[in-house]
């Protein structure tokens, strides 16, 4: 069942959750340009229609928690193309020697939110780097939620 531009079920409890039900009022993506004024943190990198940024709510034990957008409004996996990715994987290998990601994810989920478990269904990559525990030398876990 097609949502919209927002899935509540999805969002994560606290203030997130209000925002997301806030958006979904008014039956507008909060990814796309005219109406990104939701998100907290400043946008880094710029190229090709795509950019970067900081999650205005990260998950849970991120040391580095990063999207990468697009400025067009996309919510299949297909409709992305060579230049698309050329574009992302600039922006990703940018932000890993920028903020020194010794290791992480970089993840996409796509088309019905009843799938994937996203609060947007506007395509967004999230560049993730776990935090370590001290004790163990480990990473922490990061749940990315899918479904």
């Amino acid at each position: 069942m097609k949502r919209g531009f927002v899935n509540i079920n999805n969002a994560r409890k606290g203030e997130y959750k209000k925002v997301i039900e806030k958006i979904a009022s008014t039956g507008r993506c909060p990814f796309c340009k005219e109406n990104f004024v939701y998100h907290k943190k400043p946008i880094f990198k710029r190229k090709n229609g795509w950019f970067l940024t900081g999650v205005s709510w990260p998950y849970k034990n991120t040391r580095c928690h990063l999207m990468i957008l697009g400025e067009k409004h996309r919510e299949e996996f297909a409709e992305l193309k060579k230049k698309d990715f050329e574009t992302i994987s600039y922006l990703a290998r940018w932000a890993i020697k920028k903020y020194k990601i010794k290791g992480g994810a970089l993840a996409i989920r796509f088309g019905d939110t009843d799938y994937t478990g996203a609060s947007v269904a506007h395509l967004h990559f999230h560049l993730i780097s776990p935090k370590i525990n001290k004790k163990t030398k480990r990473s922490k876990t990061v749940n990315f939620p899918i479904g």
